[in-house]
């Protein structure tokens, strides 16, 4: 489902962990690696471009091109530089000209809680593209080695939570899981957050329980090792402390849910969970 990749990078420390993994993804054929140019706006009126791409950047460029082939067997990659200043856009217009089935960003914000929150950018991406997204974790990257290397990087699909909320929307990232090539384990997990009395509750939660073992068994009959779990609490909390508990290795969930408007790229939900998350987050945008 994701031979093909989008990576944007900004040459840091960073960055070249990140093409570690995306080396080792399951499946990817292609990766077309991005460095995006800052322009700025001069007061007089007009775009300058506020740093130009220097003899030792084109150079960087190239070595991580030559790094990442080396890395992945039968891997092409292609270099793109664009110009632009709007960083985002630029990151979004491209994945749109190159067809690429998934665009791999880091989280690079700074916040109370170091590592937590989403840099601008990231943010920015996840909010406004039309194509998955895999947001990476800067504290999780940044020192992988050994067992916890394996995991985040050639075996990220190794162990799977997929929230669903039995809309069409989970279904279809259901559905991707399922034609995705490497996934080990599928965590399922629904979350009930609403009903005004404990009776109320608790037959929702008798509910859940029953759809969301019918689709384990579903996924069992085509040959995927799966658990469910009902929780109760607010959905976004309780994603990402499933995901803490269970030690997964990425979140998997539709952009959208129940209740959300088409045109709408992303739930509050899927928004809380890509924000706070500790673990790597991939972020399925539905089917028309």
């Amino acid at each position: 489902m994701f031979s093909r990749i989008l990576f944007p990078t900004d040459f840091s420390e960073y960055a070249a962990k990140t093409l570690e993994c995306i080396a080792g993804f399951p499946g990817a054929r292609d990766v077309i690696l991005l460095h995006v140019i800052k322009e700025t706006w001069s007061p007089r009126g007009g775009g300058e471009i506020g740093g130009a791409l220097f003899h030792n950047e084109k150079n960087t460029l190239r070595e991580e091109k030559h790094h990442l082939e080396t890395l992945g067997e039968n891997l092409r990659v292609t270099s793109v530089v664009k110009i632009s200043s709007d960083t985002a856009g630029a990151i979004i217009q491209a994945a749109e000209e190159n067809n690429v089935s998934l665009i791999v960003i880091g989280a690079r914000g700074k916040g109370t809680m170091e590592g937590i929150l989403l840099g601008s950018v990231s943010n920015a991406v996840l909010r406004r593209s039309r194509t998955s997204v895999l947001i990476m974790r800067h504290k999780i990257t940044r020192s992988l080695e050994g067992k916890k290397y394996e995991m985040f990087c050639p075996m990220i699909l190794s162990k799977v939570l997929c929230p669903v909320d039995f809309s069409r929307f989970s279904e279809n990232a259901i559905a991707v899981v399922n034609a995705t090539h490497g996934v080990g384990e599928v965590i399922l997990l629904y979350v009930v957050s609403r009903g005004e009395t404990e009776e109320e509750i608790e037959n929702c939660y008798a509910k859940a329980k029953d759809r969301i073992e019918a689709i384990q068994s579903r996924l069992a009959a085509q040959g995927i090792n799966s658990r469910a779990m009902v929780r109760k609490g607010n959905p976004a909390s309780e994603i990402t402390k499933v995901a803490e508990e269970e030690d997964v290795s990425v979140i998997w969930m539709s952009s959208v849910g129940k209740g959300w408007f088409r045109e709408l790229l992303i739930g509050s939900t899927a928004d809380a969970v890509a924000v706070n998350a500790r673990r790597p987050v991939i972020i399925i945008r539905s089917a028309p």
